[in-house]
């Protein structure tokens, strides 16, 4: 039994503010918790050229197909790539390696309408899902290991003949892969393991065709239509069913499981506290579509995108909201100028909630830059200018590398080809004293590491060994006492 801490009395030592020097992150999931490691920043094959950012590791340019998707995996040490309209193709590059693929399989011969990729975060399996021109859906999963030959195939039965690129989500070791296909009326939705056996699968009515799934693969929500539903991946139970206002988003799930959240002409979020599932945040905007919503990995915070369909898309805002008082913490927006549309592609959060990454097409003039890095307070600490709109991208757990797929000019110019980028994200550490994570180091927050231990949050962890103990008090005035 663990005793809960109250707050007496704590004398603070004297010392010199500095910065810290290790990045470690607490993940914590339904299987336990472990310790994340910032990567150590390295460039290779850099092409910058002007106006790219410095933080670019390498280019992959597509002469004639477009990368449409994107994702992270092992540990942000591969990056898995769905190329679509010609030459369809699925790549798969070790970062450190540079711009050639160590991985690639064609599905030229089938000439899919709609593919997209997904991968293990922190494992060592990606995936892609592809609709075949004659209307065979098939998932194949794929590793370093294996090469170009698929570890495994799964094929849907006939009728379930349409996918998207959201169709198919990994959880965090690989160990149970989500797919979905629609047949014209209701969507299958099917769970396998990590040798593409399947395990469960279950009917959702209507067209879903977005799925997220949690780190420990127990929990997945589905876009069905305006409605999030979350089930229970074991026994294909519907455990809560969040709806929003208009069709067409992207439902989200917290690594951990405890939060989901959708977007529609309007964004909301819910989260399970002590067993039940309630709301935690509804939020509207006057002529606002919320194209992009994440989650934190304790499902503590949410990210929310939206562009205003008013103003020709061309307004793009920001929220991030605590979900523990339904507050929103810090708002942000921008304006782009011209008639392309400024259209939102992707939100994402980095595990512990201090790396936020907002992705849109960019307007017509290139004011603004297509990916834009914030902080907590949302003030933007980097960002990136690329060459034509992104259609994909991924953030690492960790918060320090990033993979963007875009299409070679802007997405509403017509054109072939386009590059897939990855970045190292100059953010600085975490300032793990600042417990409450108001920007600043002060007494309240012991108060607010009391309160982490008595709960087991993340932010209790402070001498990064993955658990939380009384030791972790000691760590904690230390970290004070170093500043930040």
């Amino acid at each position: 039994m663990r005793t809960a801490i109250t707050a007496c009395s704590l004398a603070l030592l004297a010392g010199s503010a500095m910065g810290q020097t290790t990045r470690t992150i607490l993940e914590t999931d339904a299987s336990g918790s472990r310790v994340l490691s910032q990567h150590t920043r390295v460039f290779v094959s850099n092409e910058a050229r002007p106006g790219i950012a410095e933080d670019l590791l390498w280019t992959y340019f597509d002469v004639a197909s477009i990368p449409n998707s994107a994702a992270i995996g092992a540990g942000g040490d591969e990056a898995w790539v769905g190329h679509s309209l010609n030459d369809q193709r699925i790549s798969k590059f070790t970062v450190a390696s540079g711009n050639t693929p160590d991985l690639m399989y064609s599905l030229l011969a089938e000439a899919p309408a709609n593919m997209g990729v997904a991968a293990a975060s922190n494992g060592a399996l990606g995936a892609v899902i592809s609709q075949s021109s004659s209307g065979v859906v098939t998932a194949r999963g794929f590793s370093a290991a294996g090469g170009s030959t698929p570890l495994w195939t799964y094929t849907f039965g006939t009728g379930y003949n349409e996918v998207r690129n959201r169709s198919i989500a990994i959880n965090a070791d690989g160990s149970r892969v989500a797919v979905c296909a629609y047949d014209g009326a209701d969507t299958l939705l099917v769970i396998l393991d990590g040798d593409g056996n399947e395990l469960n699968s279950t009917t959702v009515a209507g067209f879903a065709l977005s799925l997220d799934m949690d780190d420990s693969g127990n929990r997945v929500v589905v876009t069905a239509g305006a409605i999030a539903r979350l089930y229970d991946t074991n026994t294909m139970t519907q455990e809560y069913a969040l709806s929003v206002s208009g069709a067409g988003g992207w439902a989200r799930i917290s690594r951990d499981g405890s939060a989901i959240a959708d977007g529609g002409f309007n964004v909301r979020a819910a989260r399970e506290i002590e067993g039940v599932w309630q709301v935690a945040y509804s939020g509207t905007g006057t002529t606002d579509w919320f194209g992009a919503v994440s989650l934190s990995a304790d499902g503590q915070t949410l990210f929310a995108v939206s562009h205003d369909y008013a103003s020709g898309y061309l307004i793009n805002d920001h929220r991030i909201v605590d979900l523990n008082t339904s507050t929103v913490i810090a708002s942000s927006g921008f304006t782009g100028s011209g008639s392309f549309q400024n259209s939102v592609v992707s939100s994402e959060v980095n595990a512990d909630g201090t790396v936020f990454v907002a992705a849109t097409w960019g307007d017509q003039a290139n004011t603004q830059p297509e990916i834009r890095v914030y902080d907590r307070g949302l003030n933007m600490i980097d960002s990136l200018d690329t060459d034509g709109s992104p259609f994909a991208m991924d953030l690492s757990q960790d918060g320090s590398r990033i993979v963007v797929s875009t299409k070679s000019v802007h997405a509403n110019t017509f054109g072939n080809g386009g590059a897939t980028q990855v970045y190292d994200l100059d953010v600085a550490p975490p300032c793990l004293a600042d417990v409450n994570h108001d920007g600043s180091v002060t007494p309240a927050d012991f108060s607010a590491w009391v309160a982490a231990f008595n709960t087991m949050a993340p932010e209790c962890d402070q001498n990064g060994d993955g658990s939380c103990t009384p030791a972790d008090f000691s760590a904690w005035v230390a970290n004070f006492n170093a500043g930040c």
